[in-house]
Parts: C-alpha cells; structure tokens; sequence
C-alpha cells in the first residue's frame, strides 16, 4: 500500500491546490491576503511587538501561490517555501520570476524533512497541511524542531464541525469508488445536486465558493487523508508536541460575542468558564470555526491579550486585516456585519494602530463617558475579531 504523502502528492500533481492564478499584484489590489500574513498580521504574531531585522518565514506545504505571496508582501524578509507536488512548485516558480522575488528559495519535499533545509525560522505559516498527514503530531513536531527559539507559528486545522457533512460524503464516495479524476468530479458534482436539502453538507456547499473549481471539489471530497478537529483537540495537539498556545487569528468563532449578548442565557453559563472551555462551548453552540488557525510558540515565550490587566489603557489597538467601513455606523469583515452608535464610531476610528486605548478615549468629547466603557468595547471588538491588539 502507498504511504500517505505519496498519495497526496499524486493528488496535488494532478489537482494543483489552490486554484493558481498568473499575477500577484493584480489580485491584492483587488482585496486578496492570506490570513496570517505577517505584514498583515503583526499584533497577532507579536503581541508585544515585531522583533527589528531581517525575518526567516518558512511556508511548510506552500502550494501554488503561498510561498510567493509571502515573499511578495514581506520583500525586507527571506522566505522558504516546501512542497510536495512539482505542479504546485511550478506555478511558484512562475511568480517567483514574474514578479523577481528574489527573497524565496523553493524546495520539493516532505514536510517530516524540513529539518534537511538546515535553517531555524523566526515565522513558520503551516496552513491546511497538518491535517492531511498521516501523523500530524509528527508532522508538528519536525517544525517545532525548525522554530527558532524566540518563533512563533501560525496554523491551520480543519474544524470538525462544519465540516461534519463533508466526512458523510467522503465516506460514501470511497465506498462507490470514484477516483480522483475528471470524470469522478463530474459524478461528485452531479451527486452533490441531488442531496436532500436536509443533508449536514449544505450549509458548507452554499459557503465554500472555490468548489466551482475541481481541484477544490478533489481536495474537499476525494481526499485520502482529512481529518478535522475540535477545539480540546487544537489544544491537545500542541501539547503534544511540546508547544505553547499563544492566541486565535481569528476571535470571531471562539467567543460568545459573536453570537449572543452580555445579558442571554449563553453569557450567564459560558462567560465564568476559563478560556478554553469557554472556546470549546462556543465552538459546539455556533458551529461556525470552519477551520481553527492560530498560533503557537515555544513554552514560555507566548503573550496573550488580557483585559483585566491594570494596564489595558496602553494597549495599542489595530484595525484586523478586511475591516472596512459600509456606511454610516456599519462595518464589515469578511461575512461579519458590525453596527454601532456614532460614540462607538468615534472610538472604532481612532483605533489606528498608532494610540493607546487611553489616548483615543481620553479626549475631553469622552470625558463623562465612564472610563469601563473603554476597556469592555475595546474588549468586545478584539473578542469579534475586527480589532488587534498589540501589548505596551
């Protein structure tokens, strides 16, 4: 029997993932980034802020644009990018050279050899990888082994929740045979129409626009090797591998802000528990962490946003990567809608990523508003997701 990489390398040779497209820089200008991005992304991968020089950014399982795309939007750092499939390196190489990023270096391989490269990284971006290895532990510890000491890690892992209509699927289409082919996406497409309206599938297929690409029809359904995880099982996961757990990319899915109010009856019962149970709750209760990304560093090296510290006035807010205003008292991100009065306006667009939380709610405008509604509406903003924190 094949070993599992070398199933999936066949399956990325002849369904490059993701869909490739030819030029970088006409894609960001229409509003394309990567989550986790470092030059996006900093608060989150540094909480008290980015080391100064130079940054070696390893993409482990880069696919066809990932390690590119890092290289592009982080020119001033040196990135290295590992992959199984020569097909997906290709289409690296071909943006590396359209767009003369001679920052990244490329390699073919297997994940579990990363130690073979020789280097230890300062930003290791390991994003829809682990999950389809045969040992994922395994896989997690050769880059723990590759992180430098002061490191940090951003992951991805697919969420079991959502995707609890996908494994139905996957199931069955192993049972009747249908291989990774084009003539097996078309059986997947046509069985996928004929699904009862009731089926657990649904809501994801109505989400997941790039299933009108094969490669993303073979990667979801005709996959070897998926597996997907809930939240105790993140955490597990980066214990076992001698990990620290830092913080979420994005809070949105984890905490009940998202959803319900400071005074439902999921606030009453949830809000006591400590945070990770307080994630795992809310994660069963939403059912909307599609995929878990975050990151993790080495023991004793993780900073972590906390709101009842003394010192919350000076943490520096930031605007997350897609928050855009839609109107007057709108905001939005992503698929998340956020409505506020014109005092919650005011605070929101002073958080510019330059002043304190005491800076831009100390103007005499706000002087009778009480000083906790800072601290609690910056909180809820950073628990939606829509704002990063960086430490004093």
């Amino acid at each position: 029997m094949e070993d599992v990489s070398t199933l999936v390398a066949r399956q990325y040779e002849a369904f490059a993932y993701p869909q490739p497209f030819a030029d970088l820089k006409a894609e960001i200008s229409k509003g394309y980034y990567q989550v986790g991005d470092p030059s996006l992304y900093g608060p989150v991968l540094w909480p008290r802020g980015r080391p100064e020089g130079q940054l070696r950014i390893l993409v482990a399982g880069c696919g066809t644009v990932q390690a590119a795309y890092a290289a592009y939007m982080n020119p001033g750092d040196e990135v290295v990018g590992i992959d199984l499939s020569e097909a997906s390196l290709a289409h690296e190489r071909f943006l590396q050279d359209k767009h003369h990023l001679k920052n990244l270096t490329l390699f073919k391989g297997d994940l579990l050899d990363v130690g073979s490269i020789g280097q230890r990284f300062d930003v290791i971006l390991c994003t829809g990888v682990l999950h389809h290895m045969a040992d994922p532990a395994a896989g997690l510890a050769a880059l723990r082994d590759v992180l430098a000491p002061d490191g940090v890690m951003v992951l991805m892992l697919y969420g079991a929740t959502v995707r609890t209509g996908v494994y139905m699927l996957q199931d069955a289409f192993r049972r009747m045979g249908i291989a990774q082919s084009s003539e097996g996406v078309v059986q997947v497409r046509q069985i996928l129409k004929e699904l009862p309206s009731r089926h657990y599938v649904q809501d994801y297929i109505r989400a997941a626009d790039e299933l009108k690409e094969d490669a993303a029809v073979v990667d979801t359904f005709l996959h070897p090797e998926d597996r997907a995880y809930i939240v105790p099982q993140v955490m597990e996961l980066v214990e076992v591998a001698g990990l620290e757990f830092q913080n979420w990319v994005d809070n949105f899915p984890y905490w009940r802000n998202g959803g319900w109010g400071p005074d439902s009856a999921i606030a009453a019962a949830v809000d006591p528990l400590s945070p990770t149970d307080h994630w795992a709750a809310v994660e069963m209760l939403g059912l909307a962490a599609g995929m878990h990304m975050f990151t993790v560093r080495h023991p004793g090296h993780v900073a972590q946003v906390d709101f009842e510290r003394d010192d919350w006035r000076n943490f520096v807010p930031h605007w997350a990567p897609g928050l855009a205003r839609k109107g007057r008292g709108l905001f939005q991100r992503g698929p998340y809608e956020l409505k506020c009065s014109e005092l919650e306006q005011f605070v929101i667009d002073g958080a510019d990523g330059t002043r304190a939380i005491g800076e831009i709610v100390g103007v005499p405008a706000l002087e009778e508003v009480p000083d906790e509604f800072g601290r609690r509406y910056f909180e809820h903003l950073w628990k939606l997701g829509h704002l990063m924190i960086e430490l004093p």
